[in-house]
């Protein structure tokens, strides 16, 4: 095997991995659900922020990171913080509450988000494939809106609106991806401990685990990082195309955790407005290889 295809390969498994370890994490969040899901989130913040460190300080990184840090960065990374926070946030809640189908569609709404966020702050010229996809999404979310059954409107618009705009910051910063992450970790750590000392009970709450549980819990660093150092490195080995394509088993591995271990059986209604948005993500990454 060539070392193009020894890279490609390798770029395609990391990809796939990291999208199921993301999708699969619900089973991990609700194992812990025990535990308030504000409370997970602010352990997750609080536990990233301690591993991203150690990765920083482990390749000396650390200190260049601080040095060389601008007014711009540390105001873009953190809005993307908030909106992290958020998405975060609201996965965890809807893998403990049983609304995974919701954070599926979720996931497919983000990209296009973006290419709409392109449209109106860039004025990037819309073409008629993506022409089509946003009116194929935007249709079939005001449909979910309206009649959304036993759905959560909530779960999926946050989702999809905090994930959008987090890539779309994620574009504009010139931070690698770990110093980007350490430094948006570290404005939710700031922001966490005056939380932590004025209300203790996130950290009596810990007190109802078990050994397991609490190994358990000291694992969420792990299943937050892991996933987007696998990420990091297929975007270096794969076209963007194959990239964007490959985002579609997010939302896939959730749909089958939905089903399987949920019980979250969507309406007719709503398979057809999942499978809609998800032809209009397949038109916008299929684009470049359909023009003539």
């Amino acid at each position: 095997m060539s070392s193009r295809s020894f890279s490609t390969v390798a770029g395609l498994s990391a990809a796939l991995v990291s999208n199921c370890l993301l999708g699969l994490s619900s089973l991990y969040w609700k194992a812990l659900g025990v535990l308030p899901a504000l409370v997970l989130l602010g352990y997750r913040v609080l536990i990233s922020l301690l591993c991203v460190t150690l990765v920083l300080a482990l390749r000396r990184e650390l200190a260049p990171v601080l040095r060389g840090l601008t007014r711009r960065d540390l105001l873009l990374h953190g809005a993307a913080a908030l909106f992290v926070a958020v998405n975060w946030g609201t996965f965890i809640w809807a893998s403990i509450h049983g609304h995974v189908l919701e954070s599926g569609m979720g996931y497919l709404i983000a990209p296009v988000l973006v290419i709409g966020l392109g449209i109106l702050l860039y004025r990037e010229r819309l073409s008629l494939r993506r022409g089509l996809a946003l009116a194929l999404v935007v249709g079939s979310v005001l449909y979910l809106i309206i009649d959304a059954g036993s759905l959560d409107n909530r779960v999926f618009l946050a989702i999809g609106i905090t994930w959008g705009g987090y890539a779309w910051l994620k574009k504009l910063a010139r931070l690698s991806p770990w110093s980007g992450l350490f430094i948006e970790s570290l404005v939710l750590g700031v922001l966490s401990v005056p939380l932590i000392l004025l209300f203790d009970a996130p950290m009596q709450d810990i007190t109802v685990l078990g050994a397991a549980d609490m190994s358990l819990l000291l694992l969420c660093g792990v299943v937050s990082l892991l996933p987007l150092a696998l990420f990091s490195f297929a975007t270096r080995h794969l076209p963007l195309s194959v990239m964007g394509l490959m985002q579609f088993v997010l939302p896939l591995t959730q749909f089958c955790l939905a089903l399987g271990f949920y019980g979250q059986a969507p309406s007719p209604g709503t398979l057809l407005a999942f499978s809609l948005i998800a032809l209009a993500m397949l038109l916008v990454i299929l684009e470049p290889m359909l023009k003539p």
